[in-house]
């Protein structure tokens, strides 16, 4: 018996070991208090004799018990200054460990621009708050670090909380209850992201039409100490309406690296019935990571509803808020159920979403009213790829339509696109050349630029648009394109893809690089003649674990180190 006590104290200590790993410090007499509390437990469950006693024995076996289940949660409250809770708010940022606290609160009434406060760094913003009169999508936040002249954030108002679709009136806002945004009755908005600063933040409002804010920042100050994190804090607000029908997806977010993905809240308006449009089936996220890095990857979803934690089309959601994923709003426009209206969010709290190079987010729409907001973190400024519309694009019911206010993504070479094939075919040339005016098996080509060094074959060869479930096609698929060398050289090719992939370089035999589940990288070495050379890479899209992905991902580098891009002419 002695024996059995022994490792059962031994099980008790392994618990509580397993309960406060990774905090600074563990009070010693958790283990003492835990290890009484088994021992008495056990010497209840011994215990005989009348009713009444074993009656008063089992009250505080329960008293007991419960005090043993609680103690690991309040011993690591007691001298623990990283909780769980703590780390977890602070995204892995690296910050000074004697913070100062402190507040600024303002009220004001104004039209046009306004400062509220100038915070001197080091320092790092843990929660802002806002309320007020007349906030509407007209509105604009920019929040500004370290003397930016590009802002850092730059939403509007209430979107930037996650609150979309200009449900701002009283009384018409939904509620969103998260670690990181919150939305209460009656417009109390919260965000709670940590926002590090070396030198400088400064946050500005723009309104166009006059408001009155309530504004409240906290924050910490490090007096007398460094702030070594590079990570800044962004945000961006994109609207599309009515977004190309099942297209080349809704573009949430481009950024550069290194950098890490937060999250993103996504509204869906719905122009068509859903007979004929079903919101969630159009696709999923689709994040590109890394596409001219070592180790590109790519992250693929199901379909629309899926990502935000709901199933089965979401149909008859019920709207709620969970912690990191969910549709906190989400309604019936008519009375058949025609049409949806809805809002969903994912934070990538507890599956990070880290990037080096590059990081490209999009999401698979059919031809409603979307906008979004998206935040990350990254060391390099903001490069913006959206323009803040004119007030009345910015509102609901009005139109606006891709490219009107996007800014180019940066160069990353451009492919001539065909498919689908039952096999891999000889391309046919003119005059021993590639010709993309002349279709290809009946199949004509498509010029398209990468996609921060991904080609996208589902941009291009979609099926007819329908009420299927995300659906892609099947077979082979061609990216045709030219590399210029100044010289005969051999070049580094790294490729990164999943299905079956051959390459092929000039009149070279075909290199099969085989198949693979999911994308991973790999290199090759390749013999460049002087001038152009042809570049084919060829891929399926009948295997593989990431639902319906077909693309890959394309370097070429010289043995300078220096990246050259293909180009479709």
């Amino acid at each position: 018996m002695a024996a059995r006590d022994g490792r059962q104290t031994k099980e008790a200590k392994e618990e509580m070991s397993v309960t406060t790993r990774g905090r600074q410090k563990t009070d010693p007499s958790c283990f003492a208090s835990t290890a009484s509390a088994a021992s008495t437990i056990r010497s209840i469950g011994l215990r005989t004799g009348s009713k009444k006693a074993k009656s008063q024995a089992n009250l505080r076996f329960t008293c007991l018990l419960l005090l043993l289940i609680s103690w690991p949660v309040v011993c690591s409250g007691s001298n623990s200054p990283q909780a769980s809770g703590e780390t977890l708010a602070t995204w892995g940022l690296n910050l000074p460990d004697r913070p100062v606290s402190r507040r600024i609160s303002q009220r004001s009434e104004f039209k046009g621009k306004r400062t509220f406060g100038k915070l001197i760094g080091p320092g790092c913003i843990r929660r802002v708050w806002v309320t007020g009169n007349f906030i509407s999508r007209k509105d604009i936040l920019r929040v500004y670090f370290d003397g930016e002249t590009i802002p850092s954030v730059e939403a509007p108002l209430p979107d930037f909380f996650g609150l979309m679709h200009n449900l701002t009136q009283p009384g018409k806002n939904y509620q969103i209850n998260t670690p990181f945004l919150a939305v209460k009755p009656k417009l109390g908005m919260t965000c709670s992201i940590p926002m590090p600063f070396a030198r400088s933040a400064r946050f500005e409002i723009e309104s166009p039409e006059g408001c009155i804010v309530y504004l409240m920042v906290d924050w910490h100050e490090y007096p007398d100490q460094q702030l070594t994190e590079k990570m800044r804090f962004r945000a961006r607000w994109r609207r599309e309406a009515p977004v190309k029908d099942f297209a080349d997806d809704y573009i949430i977010a481009d950024a550069d690296g290194p950098g890490r993905l937060i999250g993103f809240v996504y509204a869906v308006d719905m122009l068509e019935s859903r007979h004929k449009m079903r919101w969630s089936h159009g696709g999923a996220d689709n994040i590109y990571i890394d596409g001219m890095g070592d180790q590109p990857s790519f992250l693929r979803g199901i379909g629309g509803e899926d990502v935000f934690g709901a199933s089965h089309g979401g149909g008859d959601y019920v709207a709620q808020s969970s912690l990191y994923s969910d549709m906190p709003y989400y309604i019936q426009k008519d009375a058949t159920g025609d049409r949806q209206k809805l809002v969903g969010y994912r934070f990538f709290a507890h599956d990070a979403i880290h990037f080096y190079e590059s990081l490209h987010l999009r999401f698979g729409a059919r031809a409603h009213d979307v906008s979004s907001t998206v935040y990350w973190y990254s060391e390099k400024p903001v490069r913006p790829y959206f323009k803040m519309p004119p007030v009345k694009q910015r509102l609901p019911q009005t139109k606006i339509l891709r490219g009107e206010y996007d800014i180019p993504l940066p160069d990353c070479g451009s492919w001539w696109l065909a498919g689908p094939f039952g096999k891999v075919e000889h391309l046919p040339k003119s005059d021993g050349r590639f010709d993309p005016q002349k279709p290809f098996i009946d199949r004509p080509w498509n010029k398209r630029s990468s996609i921060r060094g991904f080609v996208e074959f589902n941009h291009v060869l979609r099926p007819k648009a329908s009420n299927a479930n995300s659906p892609t096609l099947d077979g082979w698929a061609v990216a045709v394109s030219k590399l210029q060398a100044p010289k005969e050289m051999t070049v580094d090719v790294r490729l990164a893809w999943d299905d079956h992939l051959i390459l092929k370089i000039n009149d070279d035999p075909p290199i099969d690089l085989g198949s693979q589940p999911y994308i991973r990288a790999r290199s090759v070495k390749v013999k460049l003649r002087k001038g152009t050379n042809e570049v084919q890479v060829w891929l399926t899209n009948r295997v593989g674990v990431t639902r319906g992905a077909w693309n890959f991902a394309f370097r070429a580098t010289t043995p300078e180190g220096i990246i050259v891009h293909p180009k479709a002419e």
